[in-house]
This record gives C-alpha cells, structure tokens and sequence, in this order.
C-alpha cells in the first residue's frame, strides 16, 4: 500500500495536470491556440468577458437555419446570422468581415453569389470570411421597405452602434473556429457606407477597410484613428461620383487610402474582390 504521503502527492500532482490542461483549453477557445503566451492567466484564471466576442453563446445564440438560408454554398451558418468560411486546417486565420448590399430576402441570388466569391477569394489567399447581415426596415428609401440594409446616411447612422453589438456572436464563432487574427472590413454598395461609416466613427476595430462602390456619410472627419481605407469605383457605376467625393474629403482629412479603378456597372466584379485582398495582405505584411 503506498504511503499517505506519496498518495498525496501523486494525487497533487494528477490534480495540477488536470488544472493544467483545463486552462490550456480555455486558451484555446480563446486564442485558437494551445501554447504560446500567457496560457495560465488567460486560460483558467481568466473570466470569459460577458460583453466582448469572446464571451460564451447562451443557449438563444445558436445558429438558425431556417433564418440563415441566405448563406451561399461552403459558407457555414453561425449564430448571430452570419456565414462563415475559413482555408483548411486548425487557424489562426485574418479574418475578412463582408457587409452586403441591398438585397431583398426572396431575392438573394446576387447576393448569395457576391458572398461565395469573395469566401473563395479570401480562402484562396488564407483569410477566413464573415458575412453579416443588416436588418429589415433599415433603408431609409420607402420603396426599400422589406429589403435587408445597412446605416448608410445622416438619417439612420446612429443606429450603427446597436449593429454592431450584434456581431458578438458571429465574431465569437468565427473565432472559435480559428478566426483569431486581424479583422479586415469590405463593404459593398449599402454596406460600403457603413464601412467608412465604421472606420471614420471607430465603431468597429480593424486594421483596414474597403468601400466598394457606395460613398460619404457626412461628416467625413479623423476624429481618431485613420485606418488605411481602399476605394473601389467604376465610372460606369451610379455611385461613381459620390466615390469622388468620398476620395476627395478623405484627402482633404489627410486619410491614408488608396482608389481603385475598375469597369462595369454597380455590381462587385472579381477585379474588385482581389483589389480588396491584395490591399488587405499588403497591409498585414507592413510596409
């Protein structure tokens, strides 16, 4: 029979491995990661924060198929209604958030299809990829009435706050899937004013935005941080030239940025999808 105090011990020890590992589990729905950094304090020590993205789902933040339908092929629903997509393997990955257009919910098709090519695109160049989704009632146009929009002008911006507390769950999913690096804005149309509107109102962090054929929330200020920002545009597009003045009061403020000229109408080409990438990944690289 072993000794009292061997068994202690052994018992001590067996306990501490247990702690150990449960910490180091914690970190890694955290992180994304199993070693590295101060695992012990953030792993078992750590409360999870209750507001933050990373704090815990309750059982109403599940994923929703019925709600989610809109997600395009390869592109998984997650809570929060979001669709997520992410290279192979266990992460970490940047992670791209897309904001959409105007799209009417019996009508997605565009949509469905903007979203997996700019899944594909991403992947391809090792970002994982959320698209969110605005809410009815959110245009301002009347004849917009039942479709899904974004803030995007003087009259409705101070909504945006309340959008993107909602994304705590969906940033939660594509974290905990491997997701844990930089965040990357692209808005498109409806959802390229509320990306500058996130940037020039620093209502979300990230380490750069696209605005892709939409334009100015006015006032366009650098109260803050100046983010770099990339601009996509076409002189065939209806937005054009709100594109210019966006360029211009940006310049007038000093703002990093960049314009990208591409054709067609007011559609998200592939030309633009891999301007936006190409500008995102120069970013991570530095300077």
């Amino acid at each position: 029979m072993m000794p009292r105090a061997r068994a202690a011990a052994v018992i001590a020890i067996a306990l501490l491995v247990v702690l150990g590992f449960i910490a180091r589990r914690r970190h890694h729905k955290r992180t994304g990661e199993w070693l590295g950094g101060d695992w012990m304090t953030k792993g078992w020590f750590e409360s999870w924060d209750t507001d933050g993205p990373d704090a815990p789902l309750s059982e109403d933040e599940v994923p929703d198929a019925a709600t989610l339908a809109w997600c395009a092929p390869g592109l998984e629903p997650v809570a929060g209604e979001g669709c997520f997509a992410a290279p192979a393997g266990a992460g970490p990955w940047p992670l791209i958030v897309y904001l959409h257009g105007i799209f009417e919910p019996t009508a997605a098709s565009d949509e469905v299809d903007r979203q997996a090519r700019i899944a594909a695109h991403g992947i391809a160049a090792g970002f994982a990829v959320l698209a969110l989704r605005g809410h009815v009632g959110q245009c301002s146009a009347a004849e917009y009435a039942t479709r899904i929009c974004w803030p995007s002008n003087e009259r409705n911006m101070d909504a945006g706050p309340s959008y993107v507390g909602e994304w705590r769950a969906p940033l939660a999913a594509a974290r905990r899937a491997g997701a844990t690096g930089e965040h990357y804005v692209l808005g498109f149309s409806n959802g390229g004013y509320f990306s500058g509107l996130l940037a020039e109102r620093e209502w979300f962090s990230a380490r750069a935005f696209v605005v892709a054929r939409g334009g100015p929330v006015e006032p366009v200020k650098a109260t803050g941080t100046t983010p770099p920002i990339l601009l996509t545009l076409s002189p065939d597009d209806p937005s054009h030239d709100e594109m210019v003045k966006l360029d211009e009061e940006l310049t007038r403020e000093s703002w990093p940025h960049e314009v990208f000229v591409s054709q067609g109408g007011h559609a998200l080409p592939d030309a633009d999808i891999d301007a936006a990438i190409a500008f995102f990944t120069r970013i991570r690289r530095g300077p």
